[in-house]
Parts: structure tokens; sequence; C-alpha cells
């Protein structure tokens, strides 16, 4: 997993002295929120609920590619498009990968959030 150094250096242009305050309160958001969303897509494959498991893909996607994760916004964006196409049992193949790749996205997301605290 890679997180875009432009996505943050877009930030860091735009928000000053400000950049490291927000960047570590949206990264800490997404510490709580990315459990959610895939919690809440095993939810839905196991509720056969492709429309949940699409909105949570989605919104998994957004927030991703908000701090620059492009590579799991990818990942996300494939299960988000198997949900649209009702290919649940190809998602519930490929979620556990995504979960695997939220993992090694935190431990660089924390790295980062302790490199802004500096």
């Amino acid at each position: 997993m890679a997180i875009d150094p432009s996505v943050i250096n877009e930030y860091r242009e735009v928000l000053g002295e400000e950049f490291a305050p927000f960047f570590t309160d949206l990264i800490e958001t997404f510490f709580t929120s990315g459990p959610e969303f895939i919690e809440t897509m095993k939810e839905a494959l196991n509720a056969n609920d492709a429309e949940s498991f699409t909105r949570a893909a989605h919104t998994l996607k957004s927030n991703c590619k908000t701090f620059g994760a492009m590579e799991f916004a990818e990942m996300a964006y494939e299960l988000e498009k198997l949900g649209s196409a009702g290919d649940l049992n190809t998602a519930r193949q490929k979620l556990p990968i995504l979960e695997a790749s939220y993992q090694q996205l935190v431990a660089e997301l924390e790295n980062l959030r302790d490199q802004l605290g500096k």
C-alpha cells in the first residue's frame, strides 16, 4: 500500500499550519470508520444485500481517496463494482484481501500520523 504524496502535499499547501492537526484527525477518523465499513460489507454479504455492500464499498473508497490511499481505494472500487453487478460470490472471495490490505494501510497511516506529531 502506498499513500500518494501529492495528495498530502496539496493539503499541506492549502492548510498551512492547520495541516498536521487536520490530517491527524482525518487519519484517526479512518481508524474508526474503516473497520465499520468493512464490517458493514461483511454483514451485507451475509444478508445477500448487494445495495448495502455497494454503498459501504463506495464510501470506503471515497474515504481512502481523501488522504491518497489510491491502491486501497482501487480495491474498494473493485468491490463496489462487484456489488453493483450483484456478484456477491466474487465479492466474498475478494473481501479478505481488502481486509489484509487495510491492516497494511493502517500501519502506513500510523507511521504518517506519528511523523505529523513531531
